[in-house]
Order: structure tokens, then C-alpha cells, then sequence
């Protein structure tokens, strides 16, 4: 029976049809010809049988801005083509989503070496625009009182408050649960990110007692619960009562990061020790803390100059 071959494609000169004809069997496979959008299809058809949906999620957002690139044959990419996407997307993107789109390029590019399709990896080269990294900000006193009258009046102001007294990530705030609680030292355990920031303890200031006391009063599966009990996402909260919160007191529309800045900066200007700020925040180092998340104000910086002598 006579031997179909591959048509590796057509070409202008005798030597470009050699080199290609050389690169085929040097790497023979039937994915010779693969389009991007074909590749993408395959690899994902298996990569995602092992990954988490949010990351699934993730590649799959990355593809979208890919799609012109789609029909072109996979061997053919070069770094140039590729750019132009990453730039063009640079207009409105992160630099977070912008090296998402880099990441699934890089993972095509594992999975076209390991079948042959191509040996070099083009993605290597994309460059990504440097980001100035923005500074977080804190609540001032003036934002964090207009907070504490808005307890008990405007929905979810109490947790935004006991959020700045205590300095948890949104995500560590949002999975305590009763049994993280001590009543009689009056303290919360829990934490994750980084081994100096997990299982830490943070003692309960008397100014959120109540308010502490009240949820826990709920009895939901964890302390800062949704009406049935159930946990709430990060995500969630964000959208459906962080920023409603925050419109309805009238303060800035500042992440929910900043009361951990806030937290910092209140303790700093309180005098506690570096030691026990940084042991409160779950930070490796006490440079993390003061170079981040410390923000002195005028009047705390005028009282520092004041103490000399």
C-alpha cells in the first residue's frame, strides 16, 4: 500500500522546503501541521483533568485574548506574534492577567515540545511591561470613625471595624470559625500564606468585644457568616457587602487590604513592639511590616521629632 505523506506546507525557495523537510525529520510527528486553537483544545483536554477550576478558569480567560492567533500553524509562532497580543492587551490589562496569558503560552509550549511539534520555546522571550507597584493606603481616623458610628446602622460596618482592630487577610477573616475562638483569653487563632502567618494568635481588642460576641452569638459555621450560616467567599464579600458598605458610610473605596495597613498603622503609632506587630500580622520579617504596611501621619511623625531631645 502506498505511504500517504504529511504536506508540510509550501515555500518559496528550494532551501526553505529543504530546512523544513530537515526539521520534519528530524522531529517526525502527524501534529505537524497543528493549529494554536487545535493545540490549546489538546493540551486542555488533558491539562485540566488535574488542575483546580479557578486555575481552569484562569487559562481560559488567558485564551480569549489569544484567539486571533488561533488559526495560525503552531511551528510558524514566533515571539513577534505573540508580543503583539501581550502588548496590545497591556492597554487595559494587569500586570497579574498579562502574565496569566504568559503562563498558558509557556504551558502550549511544554506540551508542543514534548510531542515533537516544536523544539524551542518562543514564549521564553515575551517581555511584560514593568509595573510601578502601586503603594496600599490606610483608613485615616477620620475614615475609621465615620466606620465605628456606621456599626449597627449600616450593614456589615461591624466586621469592616473588627477587621481594622484585628489586621486579617479578607480570607483569613472570612473562614474563623467559633473554634478558633478563645473566651477566656479573649483571642482568635488562624492565618495561612506563610509559615510565620499561620496559626497565629491575635488577642480581641475591647473596642470589638461586642461585636465579636454578637456573631459568634449566630452560631454559624463561621463567625462572620451569611443569614443561613454558610461561609462566604472572598469574592462574594467583596461585591456584596465590603464595597456596598464602604459607599453607604462614605470612605474611600479602598480594598479590604487596607485594614490590615490600617491595623499596622494604629499599632505602630500606639508604640507596640516591632516584635508583637509583626507576630499579630503574620509577617516573616519586621521590614515587611514597617517598609508596607505602616503609614505614619503628620501628627504621629510631629510627636516622634517632639520626644527628642
Amino acid at each position: 500500500m502506498r505511504t500517504i505523506r504529511p504536506v508540510l506546507g509550501h515555500y518559496r525557495t528550494a532551501r526553505e522546503a529543504t530546512n523544513a523537510l530537515e526539521a520534519y525529520l528530524k522531529h517526525p510527528t502527524t501534529k505537524y501541521n497543528i493549529t494554536v486553537g487545535e493545540l490549546y483544545a489538546e493540551w486542555s483536554g488533558i491539562a485540566f483533568r488535574s488542575i483546580s477550576r479557578a486555575t481552569q478558569d484562569n487559562y481560559r480567560t488567558a485564551w480569549k485574548h489569544l484567539a486571533p492567533l488561533s488559526d495560525a500553524l503552531f511551528r510558524e509562532l514566533r515571539t513577534g506574534q505573540m508580543q503583539a497580543v501581550i502588548d496590545s492587551c497591556a492597554q487595559t490589562m494587569s500586570l497579574s492577567s498579562l502574565q496569566k496569558i504568559k503562563a498558558l503560552l509557556t504551558q502550549l509550549y511544554t506540551y508542543a515540545i514534548q510531542n515533537d511539534i516544536v523544539d524551542k520555546n518562543y514564549a521564553a522571550f515575551l517581555s511584560l511591561p514593568k509595573v510601578e507597584k502601586k503603594k496600599k493606603d490606610a483608613f485615616t481616623d477620620t475614615e475609621l470613625e465615620k466606620i465605628r458610628q456606621a456599626v449597627g446602622v449600616v450593614p456589615w460596618a461591624d466586621a469592616i471595624y473588627v477587621m481594622c482592630y484585628t489586621g486579617w487577610r479578607i480570607s483569613e477573616f472570612l473562614e474563623l470559625t467559633p473554634f478558633d475562638y478563645d473566651a477566656a483569653a479573649h483571642t482568635l487563632t488562624g492565618g495561612k500564606k506563610t509559615d510565620a502567618g499561620r496559626d497565629r494568635l491575635v488577642p480581641v481588642h475591647p473596642k470589638v468585644q461586642p461585636i465579636l460576641d454578637a456573631w459568634l452569638a449566630k452560631g454559624g459555621q463561621t463567625i462572620f457568616c451569611k443569614e443561613d450560616g454558610t461561609p462566604w467567599t472572598a469574592n462574594d464579600w467583596r461585591r456584596r457587602c465590603w464595597y456596598p458598605a464602604l459607599e453607604q458610610i462614605g470612605v474611600r473605596r479602598l480594598t479590604p487590604h487596607a485594614t490590615r495597613h490600617t491595623f499596622a498603622t494604629m499599632g505602630a503609632a500606639a508604640g507596640l513592639r516591632q516584635e508583637d506587630l509583626q507576630a499579630i500580622l503574620g509577617h516573616e520579617s519586621y521590614e515587611i511590616t514597617a517598609s508596607t504596611y505602616i503609614h505614619q501621619s503628620p501628627e504621629t511623625l510631629q510627636k516622634a521629632m517632639e520626644k527628642i531631645g
